[in-house]
């Protein structure tokens, strides 16, 4: 078959794009290199098959067609994220049509060939493209999207590179970034820091900082910003990767406002040099200068706010749509009335601003601010003087279970909306979720006329595979399947045909588990129910009675579901690993499973302590406990994405390299906040502490005294030292048979005793 590809010339970069992946992705699939043509170029006669890029508007020769009526109408609303696929019969060759609203909705519809006709399926980590023919006739697919804004926000955070989109190269971001068009996903936002946007907004007043130096603003913990790559390096990609999506017609919302925080620390030379006076603050978070917001009453740092956007519209961006977190987790006074007017004064004065110099650019009002330290009445307040024409409620903590959320707004048919999934802190690099409540939140999302979005904003990316399916499948789909039908759907296209059925039934046993935790604040115990396993050993374990309660209802839950855990990974060894998706996410599964029941040992060390139970149960426990961490130990040294150590020989490889940065990539991972599945941590970390917790545990029993957790701490900075005294390279790999390990696992699982009483 002789195959020519047609694209529009006087039209958007995103249609010649289109065309190179239609011509490679055919050749893959059936072996046929296509030729490519430009519809200045008329086809010769000879050609078999051809295929038009682009809806009559801007493709000469898909005009022709429609408007001598060989082709019906495509459908679609033009300047939308629609498409058509569409195949005829013209002058004797077979014609196929890939028609899109606009320059995205076309590569959509590329992919979406490919995907449904071809079999082709996408993920992050890689396509699975099957070999085969290309079907030319009798196709008619017209598919719009449920949601106007779909999209996915990356954060931050350091420490693994899998995990952290700070680390990635332009290469990789460019991976990412198509995958996020063949996913027909048209929304993402940069929230990795500001990069050299001060440099470039206030050049006479701050400078570049030297690579190998502490940035001059850097703190302890995730707070330490000091520089892998050179800020000139970072700007440089970001505006690469930047002009790589909006070549491809993606938006990326532009920050404005009061954008200060712990990841866009304000420069401490335009502190100093401008004496910039800050906000009040009656809480502490976030409270070192840097990362304080500037009096915004005063109408000059309002200005210096707006320069900042203004600078990254001119640099990087494009000024199509608007962010703003507000005054993101602060509280400007302890009297509710003074603390409301400021916040809402904030959200009159970016709104104005913006519709002022943006008129015709939407403003997405995030929601964390409103979730965490909002009342309900006070969000129906700001919402009623917003203009719904300009303002979009940016609600990613829409899978809460806090009682302050979403439903209780006054948007729900009212405002515009977008639902959003957190899905995790950074520590959460685990498999968890709300399904079940995602699920039904999402059919009322789908319901309400005023709801213009679905996105996925955690604080990790790539950490959990079926929440990413999730929220995607559902950002374009009408109908809300069934918990189960998503599952069967998410492993019939991930994985190899002859493993879909028994990962299938692996992940209907898996999720009951993964759902045992969330990110979100329990009304109940007016604490976090995600469950930070890494941080609990010396940051979080009480041993208190007086929360024996909670004790006993973790213990519980962890009784209920511990026959499935061991089921589930008793059923991972018998899966084979050659295939790589496949096997990182045996691995997902596995380290979520086995830190859900280091997670269970500790609460029931609690629970024995707390009820004075005999110590020969408590030591018995701690052996468990502390071969079961091993055995995580083992699981993590057999795969490198968990390596700090590889992380960074990932960034060195890239560009020139701060030498002095592996202190701050493990300040970066090791912080309470910030501990996950890193197996440099594990076995420097979180083995020793887990040891060190159940030994001082063991000895207060014996003595009949209060556990001592000062005494705890106190004694954990020893082993806090050595880790940051050992260098990454000199750390042993101790790695172990993925099978073996997790089988091991599995019957020290089944040995925990977990009882209440």
């Amino acid at each position: 078959m002789k195959l020519t590809v047609v694209y529009p010339t006087l039209a958007h970069s995103a249609y010649k794009i289109a065309a190179d992946a239609f011509a490679s992705l055919a050749e893959q699939v059936s072996g046929i290199k296509p030729s490519l043509r430009s519809d200045e170029d008329l086809p010769a006669s000879d050609e078999e098959v051809l295929v038009l890029i682009g809806n009559d508007a801007v493709n000469s020769c898909t005009a022709k067609l429609y408007l001598s009526q060989a082709v019906e109408p495509f459908r679609i609303r033009y300047g939308t994220d629609d498409y058509c696929i569409r195949t005829l019969v013209s002058e004797g060759r077979s014609v196929l049509i890939l028609a899109g609203g606009r320059p995205r909705a076309t590569l959509y519809a590329v992919y979406r060939y490919f995907e449904k006709f071809c079999g082709c399926r996408w993920f992050w980590d890689g396509d699975r493209i099957p070999h085969g023919n290309l079907p030319v006739a009798e196709i008619d697919l017209t598919e719009s999207p449920r949601f106007e804004y779909r999209g996915l926000r990356y954060f931050a955070h350091r420490s693994l590179h899998r995990f952290q989109a700070e680390h990635w190269s332009l290469e990789e971001w460019k991976t990412e970034i198509d995958w996020i068009l063949k996913k027909r996903l048209n929304l993402f936002m940069l929230r990795i820091g500001m990069d050299d946007l001060f440099q470039r907004a206030f050049p006479d007043t701050v400078s570049y900082p030297e690579l190998d130096k502490p940035l001059p603003e850097a703190g302890e913990g995730y707070d330490d910003r000091t520089l892998f790559w050179s800020l000139e390096y970072r700007g440089e990609l970001r505006k690469q990767l930047l002009k790589y999506a909006f070549e491809r017609d993606l938006m990326h919302p532009e920050d404005c406002g009061t954008m200060t925080h712990w990841y866009s620390r304000t420069p401490l030379e335009l502190l100093e040099k401008e004496k910039l006076e800050l906000l009040p603050q009656s809480n502490s978070t976030h409270n070192d200068p840097t990362g304080r917001v500037w009096e915004v009453r005063d109408k000059k740092n309002f200005e210096r706010y707006l320069k900042l956007t203004d600078t990254h519209v001119r640099e990087f961006g494009t000024p199509e749509i608007f962010h703003t977190i507000g005054l993101g987790e602060r509280r400007f006074s302890k009297d509710p009335e003074e603390n409301k007017r400021m916040k809402l004064f904030v959200y009159h004065a970016i709104a104005t601003q913006i519709k002022e110099r943006y008129p015709n650019a939407p403003l997405l009002l995030a929601s964390w601010d409103f979730w965490l330290c909002f009342t309900p009445e006070e969000v129906k307040s700001l919402v009623a003087e917003m203009d719904p024409s300009q303002a979009i409620i940016f609600d990613y903590t829409s899978d809460t279970v806090h009682s302050n959320n979403f439903t209780k707004w006054g948007i729900v048919n009212k405002f515009p909306w977008i639902f959003g999934i957190f899905g995790g802190y950074e520590p959460n690099s685990d498999i968890r979720g709300n399904y079940e409540l995602a699920n039904e939140r999402i059919r009322l999302a789908k319901q309400d006329p005023f709801c213009k979005g679905m996105v996925l904003w955690p604080e990790l990316s790539h950490a959990d595979p079926f929440t990413l399916d999730f929220v995607i499948r559902n950002a374009w789909e009408e109908e809300t399947l069934s918990l189960s039908e998503q599952t069967r759907l998410f492993c019939r296209e991930r994985y190899p045909e002859d493993l879909a059925d028994s990962m299938t039934a692996l992940w209907q046993d898996f999720l009951p588990i993964a759902q045992m935790v969330s990110w979100s604040i329990d009304d109940n115990t007016h604490a976090h129910t995600g469950d930070d396993t890494f941080a609990y050993c010396t940051q979080m374990a009480g041993f208190k009675k007086e929360n024996a309660e909670l004790y006993r209802s973790k213990v519980e839950k962890h009784a209920k579901y511990k026959n499935l855990s061991v089921r589930v990974l008793n059923a991972l060894a018998k899966i084979p690993t050659d295939d790589p998706m496949t096997r990182r996410d045996l691995y997902d599964i596995a380290r979520t499973v086995i830190g859900r029941y280091l997670n269970g040992a500790i609460f029931q060390g609690e629970v024995l302590f707390t009820q004075n139970r005999p110590v020969a149960e408590l030591k018995s426990l701690s052996e468990t406990a502390t071969a079961l961490m091993e055995a995580l130990v083992q699981l993590l040294g057999s795969n490198e994405e968990y390596s700090l150590l590889d992380s960074l020989r990932k960034l060195e490889a890239v560009t020139e390299t701060n030498p002095n940065f592996e202190h701050t990539l493990k300040n970066n991972a090791e912080n309470y906040y910030c501990r996950s599945y890193i197996y440099e941590n594990a076995a420097y970390l979180y083995l020793p502490e887990m040891k060190l917790m159940f030994d001082h545990a063991i000895k207060a029993a014996t003595a009949g005294k209060a556990f001592d957790r000062e005494k705890v701490q106190n004694d954990a900075k020893e082993i806090r030292a050595r880790y940051f005294q050992t260098p990454l390279a000199e750390m042993d790999r101790i790695s172990g048979d993925f099978a073996e390990t997790v089988t091991r696992a599995a019957a020290l699982i089944d040995r925990l005793e977990f009882q209440t009483r």
